[in-house]
This record gives structure tokens, sequence and C-alpha cells, in this order.
């Protein structure tokens, strides 16, 4: 075993299998259930930790992409394509990476065809496989692959500060005249955080859809 990643709430995963007779692929399947109140459905994962096993190196000037695709065990469901989730390189045997399953279109109409199609919601089974292609450094800084997951994670730091400009638009009643301020409550920011944790509560990922509610 070369490889190993850790999912929130599961023991640690190693049992990735060979895919071609190179060595150079491998593949895992695990299963989540489909159903967003369970909280280990697979919208609830939001990292994962992908690592090297300890005394494993990769071949010289090459790194590990990892990618992620997945199928229903509802066959009306098609499965989705392979997405790229991160890589490791020599010089980062381990990473965090943020799956981006909770707000994943093809992967929510996945899951919605497949509780459609089913009368039995809780056995509705999300089954995400991954597979790994040990590949060039080249190929790996040529797609940008380690700034994916800090790209991300930006992403989620700006549409958190959008989800409060817009809440403290929702008080301002002067028009701003140009001036570039607004006139807001005291409180305001106490109001906008117990609103957001009753939100985030109901959705934890209500702020990445754009709404302005």
């Amino acid at each position: 075993q070369l490889f190993g990643i850790v999912i929130p709430g599961r023991e640690v995963i190693t049992n990735f299998t060979p895919a071609d007779p190179s060595l150079t692929k491998f593949t895992l399947t695990v299963p989540f259930p489909a159903q967003t109140e369970d909280e280990n459905s697979i919208a609830s994962i939001s990292d994962i930790v992908f690592f090297l096993l300890p005394n494993i190196t990769l071949p010289p000037n090459s790194g590990a992409m990892i990618y992620w695709s997945a199928s229903s065990n509802h066959e009306t469901a098609p499965p989705s394509s392979f997405e790229l989730l991160g890589a490791l390189t020599p010089t980062q045997p381990s990473t965090i990476l943020r799956t981006g399953w909770s707000t994943n279109e093809p992967l929510h109409h996945l899951i919605k065809s497949s509780m459609s199609s089913n009368l039995t919601n809780s056995s509705v089974i999300i089954n995400v496989t991954f597979g790994i292609s040990i590949e060039s450094l080249d190929n790996i800084n040529n797609l940008n692959v380690t700034h994916k997951n800090m790209n991300e994670r930006k992403n989620v730091a700006q549409k958190i500060a959008l989800d409060l400009f817009n809440y403290l638009q929702s008080f301002d009643d002067t028009q701003q005249n140009g001036k570039g301020w607004m006139n807001v409550p005291t409180n305001v920011f106490d109001r906008w955080f117990k609103r957001f944790e009753m939100k985030i509560a109901r959705d934890p990922n209500f702020f990445m859809k754009g709404s302005k509610e």
C-alpha cells in the first residue's frame, strides 16, 4: 500500500487497489448515506486528508493526483464524471483537501434523482470512487493543483463576507448618495451572526449558493 485517506468520522483507509500493471493508477470506493439529514452523509464531508504512508516515496519528479467520481446504488442515476481533488508531491507528502461536495451540482443531481426513484430514501447509498494517478511534476504544476484548495477556501471566505455585506445593506436606508457609507444598528454584527448560525444549522453551505435571504 502506498496511500491513505482520512474521512471525518471514519478510520484511516489505505486499501487502494492497483488499476494498471504499471502501478501508476489506483482506485478506492467508499460508500456514503445520501440523506443530508445523516451526519455522515456525503454532503456533510467538507474535507478529507490524503497522504503517503510512512517510508513511501514517490518516483523522481513525480506526484500523485487524486480524483473522485460518484455513483448511486440505484442504476437509474448515471455516475458523475471524475473531478480533481488535489495532489501530493515529494515536498508535500500529506494534504487536507476541500471536497466541495456540499455545493457540487452534478453530485446533488445524482442524489436527487436517486432518491426520487426510491421510496425508501434511507437505502440510497452514494459510492465515491477515488482515483489516484502518479503524474509528472510538470503536469501537476501546469494544472496549478497545489493552489486549488487555497483558492476554494478563499472563495468560502468571500461568500461569507458577501453574506454579511448583503445583511448590512438590508438596514441601510440612506441610498448611500455615492459616499460609500451606510447606517446600521450598533448590534448589527451580533444580529447577523445569530442569523448566520440559524441558517447554517439548516443548511451548512447556504452562503455558497448566492442567496441574499
